[in-house]
């Protein structure tokens, strides 16, 4: 008898360490095969394809800021219900005046009398084009870091800091994210602004093909993890991006997908994963369509790219909704010490029978 409560006390203590952290690592898992998710409207009407794995209760904003609720599952195709239209916020063509009506926000612009810095790596390391890598994958370091260097680039031209972490994170399974979680939290010491990490998706190509001011390029989709404690922050700052992707660079814009897993964004309000493009696309129009999203930033972090090199608007410290990652490991620590508890009053009781 005492043995069976043991093991029944046992598995209660390791589903809450499950809950604790979110059950991440399940929901950061992928379809394979070339297969992906259809999500679409109460009228049958497709509304995105992806290549995540999709659950009940995700969301996706897109590109008309139509607000979308995942309510039932069949095989790879995703009813969804709809929201109604998402208030997004209003991007000046001052970036001063963006900066004053940021720090009303939980996001504050970026510290005063320093470059804004920008932070990026790929958790997914193998990703590839297909027209360009001749492949979808790599043993080693895919296409996706030509990708990630042209963002460098682009970033380094409008006068950004960047930190690019090369580190590859293979194999592109379910841990992939525990991997670079290291990775991005290295990458916290430097104090970036912002952390990219750099994707691509897994869907037919005409889901990314756009035209954007006469150049042809791939569209970004912006990835929000709905189990981590910035999940409210890093939602504002994507829906920031969006707005100013769709006054900036019309057509650019793949939408907000909000699914579940954290994403590492626990670590920063700022952190976002981006998908440019997928790997049926044109490698080379990725980077362009990634070099337009760079020319984004300036207006989303309310800086002024002409004076880069001289101080930026003065500002609060970054905020976040808690203490993110130190949260979620504060639970883990209570759990594990109520089961030591636990098992220390269920031995004493026995030996006193």
């Amino acid at each position: 008898m005492r043995s069976m409560i043991k093991r029944c006390f046992l598995l209660t203590v390791i589903m809450l360490v499950v809950l604790a952290t979110g059950g991440s690592a399940m929901a950061h898992s992928e379809m394979s095969g070339g297969q992906y998710f259809t999500l679409i409207d109460e009228n049958s009407n497709v509304i995105h394809l992806t290549g995540m794995m999709v659950n009940k209760g995700d969301e996706y904003i897109s590109a008309d800021n139509s607000r979308y609720r995942v309510v039932d599952i069949t095989g790879h195709t995703a009813r969804c219900v709809y929201q109604g239209k998402e208030k997004m916020p209003v991007i000046s063509d001052s970036n001063q005046s963006n900066a004053l009506g940021y720090s009303g926000t939980r996001l504050a612009p970026v510290a005063a009398n320093k470059k804004a810095t920008v932070a990026i790596y790929h958790t997914h390391s193998d990703e590839s084009y297909v027209p360009g890598d001749g492949t979808e994958s790599v043993n080693g370091k895919g296409g996706i870091y030509d990708v990630g260097q042209a963002l460098s680039k682009r970033l380094q031209k409008l006068g950004f800091n960047v930190e690019y972490n090369h580190n590859n994170h293979n194999p592109h399974d379910v841990n992939a994210y525990s991997r670079s979680r290291k990775t991005a939290a290295s990458l916290l010491k430097q104090s970036p602004d912002v952390i990219l990490d750099v994707h691509r998706d897994a869907v037919p190509a005409e889901q990314y093909n756009t035209e954007v001011k006469g150049t042809e390029a791939t569209k970004v989709k912006l990835v929000v993890g709905n189990q981590n404690p910035n999940m409210k922050t890093n939602l504002e700052f994507a829906k920031r991006i969006k707005a100013a992707m769709d006054k900036k660079t019309p057509g650019l814009s793949n939408g907000i997908f909000i699914g579940k897993g954290d994403y590492n964004q626990d670590l920063s309000p700022r952190a976002m994963l981006i998908e440019v493009g997928a790997h049926t696309n044109k490698k080379s129009d990725a980077t362009e369509g990634v070099m337009l999203f760079a020319d984004t930033l300036p207006a989303v972090l309310g800086i002024n790219t002409v004076n880069a090199n001289n101080a930026t608007p003065a500002a609060k410290p970054l905020s976040t909704q808690n203490q993110g990652a130190g949260t979620t490991i504060l639970i883990i620590l209570v759990v594990v010490a109520t089961a030591a508890g636990g098992f220390y009053l269920l031995n004493r009781g026995s030996t006193g029978k």
